[in-house]
């Protein structure tokens, strides 16, 4: 709701085309803001991922995946795969 605030408030039409969020960021900032932001991009897309993986497996061992072969890229870890 601040980021929000802060946009409402120094929002110009005549802004070159930077994206908002950078924008409210301090200039002392925006490096370990973008560090941040790629690291939460990392973790998301390893969340969906492992999401994609279990629905995947539930639908398999119910039947309504079609039959595919899966090999377990490891004996040890738990969740790693892919198909042929």
């Amino acid at each position: 709701m601040g980021q929000a605030a802060y946009l409402s408030r120094h929002h110009s039409l005549e802004s070159d085309y930077r994206i908002g969020f950078y924008v409210s960021v301090p200039v002392k900032l925006k490096w370990l803001v973008l560090a941040i932001a790629i690291l939460q991009a990392e973790v998301g897309s390893q969340a969906v991922i492992t999401g994609t993986f279990s629905i995947i497996k539930q639908y398999y061992a119910l039947g309504c995946f079609p039959k595919v072969k899966i090999i377990h890229t490891s004996s040890k870890t738990h969740g790693q795969m892919h198909s042929t």
